[in-house]
């Protein structure tokens, strides 16, 4: 009797299971009141009818899924029929197309009645037709995979040799590194492997790698440890004067910058530490500058005082140190050569205007002696009044060419004469270049006729007036 509850249990939870749609566990359990029945001998009629009930389920089920399922295997034939017809030239994209209707098959197979022998046998036969483009790709490729774990195990062999090698003395941290580089560039150039391969591969090979990387490990704890002391070297300057800190600090930055690696995560952390220990040193240099630019700042509104003093300035610059490649040391630089070259042009223009007055000055000889040269001075203190009036010609021509002013065509022929000697005497080198202007005022002085200037001598030096404007840097 208990028995038979538990077959009554099973068919009212297939009968559930077929409500629910789910057809597969509704049969499984009708199969397996079959099989109880038939082991248990006779069985009631109520059990019987029960059963029989729940069978013809199963059944109808069973030519419900088949009529539904068949034309989709069907389907799936008809497109690896189309797949041996139109290969895919990729041997891989034709073994996932495979596999993807064979996963199709096995979909309906699990979710309805399985297909009949005759499908089957036709599906399977197909897929095997299919697969023949890339069975010679795929022992191809197992070959290649046997071939790049026999290089694998090469490079282990040179990875332990080279520690054999050098388990006395290791070379330096970076050689070491550059060594297990190359053998990681290599190691990736030969994949893939077979999986059986794979896993005992890379475990030898990790463990060949040990030695070097413990090597390598401890190495850069040395190096840590003297960055750590060079950083406590740059904590204990103590100078007053910034520069010598800051001197002091460059000299242990390139020791700490020659000192090997310490670890990619340690690297960034120290250098960190050791900039902020020598903080202060800059900060104080940064006062300093700061300091220097207002001084730049002040020298260069001075310059706009027109009375100030060119050489004050200049004394108060060659105290700066910080700021000489400074923009604003540029700049006040420039504004000190600009305001010299507006007082030479000033001092030019004066001298001109004096010295275009000489003759005015014959008669005065008022305090602008102390700007017209000592020579020409005394010549027109007392001149000679030889009354030369070529001479005189001369001289307003020859001062003409050394302005590089045209004279009237009346003179050519003088200026002809004069340009030629000119150049002589240029490469002779026979007349100071310097004394040339002053020689010529001093002739043009002494050969005039009197005192009182005539209209002629006016005429000439009007030219020789003009002369002057073009000529300050040589007037004497």
């Amino acid at each position: 009797m208990e028995t038979h509850k538990i077959l009554f249990d099973s068919l009212d939870k297939a009968e559930k299971h077929f409500e629910a749609g789910e057809i597969r566990l509704a049969q499984k359990l009708v199969n397996e009141v079959s099989r109880s029945m038939k082991a248990g001998g006779k069985v009631s009629n109520k059990l019987r009818h029960r059963f029989n009930f729940m069978s013809a389920q199963s059944r109808y089920f069973n030519d419900i899924s088949s009529f539904a399922t068949n034309p989709k295997r069907n389907e799936i034939i008809k497109e690896i029929e189309i797949l041996i017809a139109n290969p895919h030239e990729n041997p891989k994209k034709q073994a996932n197309e495979i596999h993807g209707l064979q996963t199709k098959w096995q979909l309906l197979d699990q979710s309805s009645k399985p297909a009949s022998r005759e499908q089957w046998i036709t599906f399977k036969n197909l897929t095997d037709i299919a697969w023949e483009p890339c069975a010679q790709y795929y022992e191809e490729l197992k070959k290649i995979k046997i071939s790049n774990a026999k290089e694998r195990e090469k490079i282990i062999e040179s990875i332990n040799q080279y520690s054999s090698n050098h388990s006395d003395k290791w070379p330096g941290l970076i050689d070491m590194s550059r060594f297990l580089s190359k053998a990681f560039q290599s190691w990736q150039n030969y994949a893939p492997v077979l999986d059986e391969d794979f896993s005992k591969l890379k475990v030898a090979y990790q463990e060949a790698r040990k030695p070097i990387n413990n090597a390598i490990k401890e190495q850069e704890t040395k190096n840590y440890k003297i960055k750590e002391s060079l950083i406590e070297k740059v904590i204990q300057i103590s100078d007053e004067d910034t520069k010598s800190c800051i001197q002091k600090f460059q000299k242990i930055k390139r020791e700490y910058q020659n000192t090997g690696p310490s670890g990619k995560k340690n690297e960034p952390i120290l250098w960190k530490k050791l900039n902020e220990a020598a903080d202060r040193f800059y900060e104080a240099d940064k006062a300093l500058i700061k300091n220097e630019l207002i001084v730049i700042n002040d020298l260069t509104n001075e310059l706009q005082i027109e009375n100030c003093s060119i050489n004050d300035i200049k004394e108060k610059i060659s105290q700066l140190n910080k700021t000489r490649k400074s923009p604003e040391f540029a700049k006040l630089q420039k504004a000190i050569k600009s305001f010299e070259n507006k007082r030479i042009d000033e001092i030019n223009a004066s001298k001109v205007d004096v010295y275009q007055g000489l003759l005015g000055q014959m008669e005065t000889l008022d305090d602008n002696h102390q700007i017209i040269h000592k020579e020409i001075f005394k010549t027109l203190k007392k001149p000679l009044y030889s009354g030369n009036a070529d001479k005189l010609l001369e001289c307003t021509v020859q001062l003409e060419l050394i302005a590089k002013i045209e004279p009237p065509a009346s003179d050519k022929l003088i200026k002809q004469k004069l340009a030629l000697e000119m150049l002589q005497d240029k490469f002779s080198g026979s007349k100071n270049k310097e004394d040339e202007v002053k020689d010529l005022l001093i002739d043009f002085i002494n050969n005039l006729q009197s005192k009182k200037i005539n209209a002629s001598e006016k005429k000439l030096w009007k030219r020789i007036s003009e002369a002057i404007s073009k000529l300050p840097s040589r007037l004497p």
